[in-house]
C-alpha cells in the first residue's frame, strides 16, 4: 500500500470520526433543551400547585426540586434552545448554541460554589454538580464538532458556473 492511499484512507476515517462527534453533539443539544424544559416545567409546577406536589412520587419530586427563579431558567433555555434546533439547520448555529449554553452553564456552576444562591436560584451541590457536568459536556462536544471539517464555513457568494 502507498504512502498516499493510506493518507487517503486515514484521511476518511478523521472525517468520518469528525461527523460522528457533531452528530453527538446534535444529539446532546437536542436531548438537553428538551430535558431542561420538561425539568423546568415539572419544577414550576410543583412549586404552584401543592396538590400535585403532595401526591407526586419522592423520586419525582426530587427530580423536579427547583425553586421558582430556576425553573423559569431551565424553561427559558429549554425553549430557545429547541426553538434554535426546531428552525435552524445550521451547524454553526448550533455550535453557537452549544458554546453559550456551555459556558453560561460552567459558570453559573462555578458562581454557585463560590457565592450562597446567586440571583435567587437555589443553587446546592447537587445543581452546582449538574451544571459542572452539563456545561463542560458541552464544551467539550462543541470542541469536538467545532475542529470537524462539516462544520468549517462554507465560502461567501455563489460558484460561478462556466
Amino acid at each position: 500500500m502507498s504512502e498516499q492511499s493510506s493518507a487517503r484512507e486515514n484521511a476518511g476515517l478523521i472525517v468520518e470520526q469528525r461527523s460522528r462527534a457533531t452528530r453527538i453533539l446534535h444529539i446532546y443539544l437536542w436531548i438537553t433543551m428538551s430535558l431542561l424544559f420538561i425539568q423546568g416545567s415539572g419544577s414550576l409546577l410543583l412549586r404552584l400547585r401543592s396538590d400535585i406536589e403532595a401526591v407526586t412520587p419522592w423520586i419525582l419530586a426530587t427530580l423536579m426540586n427547583g425553586n421558582i427563579p430556576h425553573a423559569i431558567l431551565h424553561i427559558a433555555w429549554g425553549t430557545v434552545g429547541l426553538a434554535i434546533l426546531f428552525t435552524q439547520r445550521s451547524n454553526r448555529i448550533r455550535l453557537g448554541l452549544g458554546l453559550t449554553f456551555g459556558v453560561f452553564y460552567t459558570l453559573l456552576g462555578f458562581l454557585g460554589i463560590v457565592t450562597h444562591n446567586p440571583f435567587g436560584l437555589r443553587l446546592a451541590w447537587e445543581e452546582n454538580t449538574f451544571h459542572l457536568i452539563v456545561g463542560p459536556l458541552m464544551l467539550l462536544l462543541v470542541w469536538l464538532a467545532w475542529r470537524t471539517k462539516d462544520s468549517s464555513p462554507a465560502p461567501a457568494g455563489k460558484p460561478r458556473v462556466s
